[in-house]
């Protein structure tokens, strides 16, 4: 198991998008402007998107009003999410940034990284490079196009589908490493769900008792006569799993317990992109249970359960 802690992407080491902000249908909030319940606005300074909830809304910053809490809660803005620009880095919400192929963004961190991984993607390749100075010192490329076949009929009939995810452990650890990522597709729209950059460490080695569940908020009512409404909601990703832990790394776990706590990151279970279990286990978002027992004597067993955000 190896998690990445993510490092915040904001307007001072995102160097450029293609996707630019504000987006089509994005319009920056002006104090002069009266605006009506549903307009939407968005700041600059915040990379996110706003809805006004009442009427004759003037002269009230979007920024300052949902600073409330349940004694004093936002009276004029209700957030609705990031910028399109932004909507691949926001970690704390499930959402894409969406435009015409190819989607570039270059990030210079300022600090070293060592790790990076795309998740919720559409696209047909990426393409990763990394600069130190005017040096590249590093370059991945993907063909994100694939199908399994277990027969003739899948060969000759079974529709392609698209990698939506990938995670990269070997980036070279360079302070004044400049990362480009390139998502392409031949027909349509790209889309990214999340780009993460940040610094792995090794957890353990996951066992075989694995599991890969979800939480289902779907809905399903019975009318008086016996037939079924569904009302059909997202299902949410979760993984348990036991790792093998060598007893040296426990006092790094417990570490990790801590600065991880309610914070969104990148697990992946297994190392081999290839593998059929790979998917299941790479997984962006926060532990529910991160139990550490020491009935061995050599190693430790850490039994986590983690929750998509």
């Amino acid at each position: 198991m190896i998690v990445i802690t993510p490092l915040g992407i904001t307007s001072s080491n995102l160097t450029s998008s293609t996707i630019p902000e504000p987006d089509a249908g994005e319009t920056a909030w002006d104090s002069g402007t009266t605006y009506a319940i549903g307009d939407e606005v968005y700041l600059a300074s915040t990379h996110k998107r706003y809805r006004s909830k009442v009427a004759d809304n003037l002269n009230h910053d979007p920024a300052d009003d949902i600073q409330g809490d349940e004694d004093n809660p936002p009276q004029y803005w209700v957030e609705i999410g990031p910028t399109n620009q932004f909507a691949m880095f926001d970690l704390l919400r499930n959402t894409q940034s969406v435009t015409d192929s190819p989607l570039t963004v270059v990030l210079t961190p300022g600090v070293r990284i060592d790790a990076l991984a795309l998740l919720g993607m559409e696209a047909e390749s990426v393409a990763v490079t990394m600069e130190n100075g005017e040096v590249e010192v590093y370059t991945y490329t993907e063909d994100l196009n694939q199908r399994q076949i277990f027969n003739w009929y899948d060969y000759f009939f079974k529709p392609f589908r698209t990698k939506p995810s990938i995670a990269l452990f070997d980036l070279p650890p360079y302070t004044a490493g400049v990362t480009t990522v390139t998502l392409t597709s031949s027909t349509g729209t790209v889309k990214c769900g999340a780009c993460v950059i940040g610094n792995q460490t090794y957890l353990g080695q996951v066992q075989y008792n694995a599991e890969s569940d979800v939480l289902n908020f779907s809905r399903m009512d019975r009318n008086f006569d016996g037939t079924a409404q569904m009302i059909q909601r997202r299902s949410i990703p979760k993984t348990i799993q036991d790792v093998y832990v060598d007893k040296s790394k426990v006092n790094e776990l417990r570490q990790i317990r801590s600065e991880l706590n309610a914070i969104p990151a990148v697990w992946s279970g297994l190392d081999d992109s290839d593998h059929p279990y790979y998917e299941s286990l790479l997984i962006l978002g926060f532990y529910r249970k991160f139990t550490i027992n020491l009935a061995h004597e050599e190693k430790a067993i850490l039994a986590l359960e983690l929750e998509e955000i």
